[in-house]
Formats: structure tokens, sequence, C-alpha cells
């Protein structure tokens, strides 16, 4: 058999040169398109469907929420295995489809399911999918730093970092990183760096707490009026919509901080003197939270737009909401009745940044079947650039970078092949001189 093959090649030289051709090209190909991840991809095409329940226990969150949803699940097509999960004010359905099922396709089917079981549930509760990701999706991670800066430098300084040095001092509690600092060059502009060093610039806007003066001049430290729920605006409102608009990304996911919300604490005696339910408060409030639109009115050729502006804006405009008037027709407003302010959503859970203190972040989910190396390299390069909008002080610092480990494992995989190539070229010029 193998002389056959060898005497084919021989007498028929252009179609084997032809053939090792069209593989060259194919490897080519292969090399800048086979997409990178270091970690394989083994899970099975499932859709997560996520809903909310304020308030209700486990048990009315299975009867109600979850028993509805997945017996409705359990006939789409390709489904394999429903799994549900109650919890307190949460419902979670896992439905698993078989193997190569297009994961859009078996979306778009729990989405028609959930059309048909929408009667069902309550009138509050509106279900909703989980992002197309897997649990390998997780990808890159990173943290919202408020530290101190310097005066002089509001936007931040730039060091030299070629051995780690400075990732070691931001990951450490030192409290004398005097003796580090002199074996880290810093630069106010990346332009005065020298040009062979330019490549290992990192960019500072929070120093560390240790730090006592500018590394540059020896100028003087400001400290950052940013605290856990400003970092945590800043993630919901600025971060996360940018780098969920980045190509190959599903989800980003806040984490730590506190989120703000308007808080309405009613007192009950005074409900009681006014003669005043919680339901009729909760209305008032709902109701006034509104634009209202009119007509348009017509006067010397032009044309008036009326329309009503009633988007609460500020504490004031919910303590002035009206919530009927006494018997004396003086107006009941909610300031009378309950205390209004801006307080912390409640929080079941929290972030530390390597024990030194509750920090916020966000944990970027890669959508399913995406380049795991090009999307956290997208990643990278927009929030290098997001973080010029933020305020001095504050700065971003990676937690989880799965692109170190990507490299580390095609640089293993590229000498093995290396290694092979060349045992198997010594194996083939032995048997072929053993043959001579």
């Amino acid at each position: 058999m193998i002389a056959r093959i060898i005497e084919y090649s021989v007498r028929n030289r252009g179609i084997v040169i032809l053939g090792a051709a069209v593989a060259a090209i194919g490897g080519v190909l292969a090399l800048y398109t086979v997409r990178l991840d270091a970690i394989p991809d083994l899970s099975d095409v499932q859709v997560i469907v996520f809903t909310e329940y304020p308030g209700q226990a486990p048990q009315v969150v299975e009867d109600q929420v979850t028993y509805p949803l997945t017996t409705a699940m359990l006939s789409v097509p390709f489904s394999k295995v429903v799994r549900g999960y109650s919890f307190f004010g949460l419902s979670f359905v896992y439905i698993i489809f078989e193997d190569g099922t297009d994961i859009y396709w078996a979306r778009s089917r729990v989405l028609e399911y959930l059309n048909f079981v929408s009667n069902k549930l309550p009138s509050t509760v509106s279900p909703q999918l989980g992002p197309d990701a897997t649990g390998v999706g997780w990808v890159y991670q990173y943290v919202l730093a408020a530290g101190d800066y310097c005066v002089d430098y509001p936007n931040g300084i730039w060091a030299e970092d070629s051995d780690g040095e400075l990732s070691r001092i931001q990951r450490s509690n030192a409290d004398h990183p005097e003796a580090a600092d002199d074996n880290l060059n810093w630069y106010a502009r990346s332009q005065d760096a020298p040009a062979e060093a330019r490549g290992r610039l990192v960019k500072v806007r929070a120093l560390p707490s240790s730090f006592e003066r500018c590394p540059i001049g020896g100028g003087q430290l400001a400290s950052s009026d940013q605290d856990l729920s400003d970092l945590r605006s800043l993630q919901d409102w600025y971060l996360r919509y940018e780098l969920a608009a980045v190509s190959g990304v599903s989800e980003v996911a806040g984490i730590g901080g506190f989120v703000r919300q308007y808080q309405v604490t009613v007192d009950p005696n005074r409900l009681l003197a006014y003669d005043i339910s919680i339901d009729r408060v909760r209305t008032a409030i709902r109701r006034s939270n509104a634009d209202v639109g009119g007509r348009v009115i017509e006067t010397s050729e032009s044309e008036y737009m009326v329309r009503g502006l009633g988007y609460i804006q500020r504490l004031d405009d919910i303590r002035l909401i009206s919530l009927g008037a006494t018997a004396t027709g003086s107006p009941i407003y909610l300031g009378e009745i309950a205390t209004v302010e801006v307080g912390p959503d409640i929080r079941r859970g929290l972030a530390d940044w390597n024990g030194q203190g509750e920090t916020v972040g966000g944990i970027v989910v890669m959508r399913f079947g995406e380049n795991a190396y090009q999307v956290i390299d997208r990643v990278r390069k927009r929030l290098s650039e997001l973080e010029e909008g933020l305020p001095p002080g504050v700065g971003i610092q990676v937690a989880y970078d799965r692109s170190a480990l990507i490299e580390r494992a095609v640089h293993t995989l590229r000498e093995k092949l290396i290694e092979e190539m060349v045992v198997v070229a010594l194996v083939c010029v032995i048997f072929l001189l053993s043959q001579d």
C-alpha cells in the first residue's frame, strides 16, 4: 500500500505539489481565523430564563413562577432537560438542548413558549432570557480603584513597569513603597518616555494609599471624592453600556458598591392621621413620575406643542407629590407623611479587592462561539479609552485577564509542535538513510 502511494506521488508530482500548496494555504487561513482560548467550552447548549418576584418566599415563587415556566418549557423542540430553581424573590429555569442545536434558534423557540405561558404568571412578573453565553464566557474582570492622585496631573501619570513592580505595590499593603518607587520610572506624558520604553508604560490614575508624595516632582496628592455608591454609578451608567457595545461581549455584570435609589420611608402614624393608605401613596408616586403629552396650538402661523413635564429629577419633586387634600382644602404632600432621601439598595453580597476593603468592579462575559483572545483585546482597548473620562483619582485595575493564560497555552503548544516535528523529521531521515 505504501509502495503504491509513493509510486503514484512520484509519477504525479504536479498533483502532489498542488495538494501541498492547498494544504499550506488552508493552514495559513486557519492560523488567522481559528478561535483562541485556553479553556475548552464543553458546555451544553442551554437557555436560562430569569424571573424576579420581589418579596416572595421560595415556595410562592415555585408555585406561581417556576412551576408554570418549567412545565411549559418541557415541550420546546429538541430540549432534553429542564431544571427549575426557586429562591427568595428569584426564579431560574434552565433549558438544556440536544447537542448541535443552534443556540440562537433555541433562544427564539424559548421566547415563543414564553409568550404562551405569560398569561399564567402574576401580572407583576416579567421573565427574561439570560445572556447568550456559557459558563466559560467569564474572560475578563476589572475593578474601579479610587485613591490619591497628583494635583498637578489629575488625568494620571505614566510608569515604566518593566518587571511588574508597580503591580506588586498595588496588590500589597506595603506601608513604605518609597524603595520600590526608586525602581520605577515615572513620566507625565507617554511621549516623555524613551521610545524603547513606551511599550512598557502603564497609566496610573489612582496611586496606592501608601504613597505620600507625587512620584513626579514630589508634588502634593489629593484624595478622590468618589465613594462606593459613586463608583457603582460609574460602572452601571458609564462603563457597562460602552463595554456592552464591544463586538463579542454578551454581558457586563456589575459587582460591589451600593446601588442608589430614592427611598420613601412612610410614617404609619401620619398615614392614620390623614386616613391615607399605602397603596394610595404608591399610586401617587407612580403617576407623578411621567410626562404627559398634549395637542398642538397654532398661533400666528406657528405651532406650539403642549406637554406636561413630570419626571422626577430631585428629592423635592418627590416631597411635593400631592396625595389629596384635607377637610379644609389644604393639600397633603408626600413630604408631610414620609421621609424622602437617597439611599443604597439592599445588598446580598459585596466585592473585596486584595483584602484592602470593598470595591466596585465589572465582569465581562463573552458571547457564545466568539474568539476569546480577540474579545479581550477589544475590551482592553475600549477600557483604555473610557478611563480618560473617569473622575480624577479613579482608575481601572485588572482583576482577571484570560489572555495571559491563552498566550502561555499557545506558547507551550508551539514548543511541543516544534519538538515533535523535529523528532519526526529525524526519524524520517534515519529511516531513509537506513534504507540506502
